[in-house]
């Protein structure tokens, strides 16, 4: 079969069974943070992990629901989890050992998430803004990019969007998580 063909070869769709976990991580450093996550085998996605980019990043439904752009994370143990915030808990009505089915597939899509409008907006006006925005590492961008598109108000996200730019542009894409909450709580009160 031509190699060309093999790279048109897409892993299908994955169901999986599984329950609502909360994890306990006793560090002294986190003074016992709990999370919400689902385990996932890793003989269940295998496949999906042999891609050669962003083999972790999935987009998956719970019972057939949504639309959810996550990482498969390392356990430890040689298997995998999803990691669920309490947003997502709530909104589907999630219970500690509730059993559901995910439905996961690879998220192929540049930055792991959806982009905010208001984002590429910005960015097809503000070049710089995109050059100093994607010096930085696929993580922090979709860190600042969910920062953008958590706001249910397009005017907020708009601002958020235009703070995170100015702020990239005038340390030349250097984040500090800190300083850019600094700068934009300072920005806020000019608004």
């Amino acid at each position: 079969m031509p190699e060309s063909v093999f790279a048109l070869k897409q892993p299908a769709m994955i169901e999986i069974k599984t329950a609502l976990s909360s994890v306990r991580e006793d560090l002294e450093v986190y003074a016992g943070v709990y999370h919400n996550v689902f385990l996932v085998k890793k003989s269940a996605v295998g496949e999906l992990l042999k891609r050669e980019k962003n083999a972790t990043r999935i987009i998956f439904s719970i019972n057939g629901k949504g639309r959810i752009h996550r990482a498969l994370s390392p356990s430890g143990d040689g298997e995998y989890f999803i990691l669920i915030n309490q947003d997502i808990v709530k909104q589907y009505q999630l219970e500690p050992g509730e059993e559901v089915s995910l439905q996961i597939l690879p998220d192929d899509s540049e930055y792991g998430m959806p982009l905010p409008e208001e984002l590429a907006e910005l960015w097809s006006v503000d070049e710089a803004a995109y050059t100093v925005f994607h010096k930085l590492t696929p993580g922090k961008q979709r860190g600042l990019i969910y920062q953008v598109s958590k706001p249910k108000g397009a005017a907020t996200r708009i601002k958020k969007a235009v703070q995170i730019c100015e702020y990239l542009k005038s340390v030349n894409g250097k984040l500090d998580q800190k300083e850019l909450n600094a700068y934009m709580k300072a920005d806020n009160e000019n608004w």
